[in-house]
């Protein structure tokens, strides 16, 4: 998780359901953030500096995740409808200064204005133009997973203890805790020490180290990643038996492919 996703986590502001529908704040983010496009419903929204060639970038890879088998329609219409009705987005920005100046601009608005942004929940994922590659299949993933899986399929990708996920997780981390431990057991692989990552952003981290392991996007990162996820390899996710076992059933059409460039 980048540093800028983060900063969005920590700060409880989405536009919630209660505002959906204001013309008012359609407009107010339209304002800040100009550069849109919609890709099944889903809205990536970017700043009047974010280059159109990222927006159309960060769409393809949206597209491919929704759309893992290429037939032009999304995959799981349960994910694209939880996401939709979560006011799920992706926002982007030139770089990070432009990113925060804009959301800054924004939520003194919201402030002036007297809306109430203690409603705002966390389904917001925020992506900087010029990150790598590999950071445009993280945070994208993050959105469809946090907003969309877990809120569709509670009792199983929920982000909270109890859910299936949580419980392989759990067995990742060599136990429950609620919050970040010092030092994790030694039969951990996957160790997250950021404080500020929470328990449901665990998960979050869990089911994108995960997936992407499995298919492949971490073959070559051990050395840059172990600290964190050691399970790098398809070969290695054998050991992870609960999440192949989620993500196996067909039910949820879990991607089984890593977007193109």
């Amino acid at each position: 998780m980048h540093k800028i996703t983060k900063i969005l986590i920590l700060l409880p502001f989405i536009f919630s359901p209660l505002f959906s529908n204001s013309n008012e704040l359609n407009q107010l983010i339209n304002e800040t953030f100009p550069n849109q496009r919609l890709v099944f419903g889903v809205k990536i929204i970017g700043t009047e500096h974010t280059p159109s060639k990222s927006i159309k970038k960060a769409s393809s890879i949206l597209k491919q995740w929704l759309d893992n088998n290429n037939d032009g329609n999304p995959d799981n219409q349960v994910v694209i409808e939880s996401i939709i009705q979560n006011n799920g987005m992706l926002i982007m920005g030139k770089s990070e200064s432009d990113f925060e100046d804009a959301f800054d601009t924004l939520i003194e608005i919201f402030e002036e204005k007297n809306l109430d942004i203690d409603n705002f929940e966390k389904s917001i994922v925020g992506l900087i133009s010029n990150e790598p590659n590999i950071a445009y299949l993280e945070e994208i993933l993050h959105l469809i997973t946090q907003v969309g899986y877990a809120n569709a399929y509670p009792e199983i990708f929920g982000e909270f203890k109890g859910s299936q996920i949580s419980k392989a997780m759990d067995i990742a981390r060599g136990g429950y805790f609620e919050n970040t431990p010092t030092s994790y057991p030694k039969k951990a692989w996957y160790h997250y020490n950021d404080k500020t990552c929470d328990y449901s952003c665990m998960i979050t981290e869990y089911f994108y180290w995960s997936l992407t392991s499995l298919l492949g996007a971490q073959k070559n990162r051990f050395e840059e990643i172990s600290d964190e996820w050691e399970l790098n390899t398809p070969q290695k996710m054998k050991k992870d038996v609960l999440i192949l076992k989620l993500f196996d059933n067909s039910k949820f059409k879990i991607p089984t492919k890593l977007p193109k460039f």
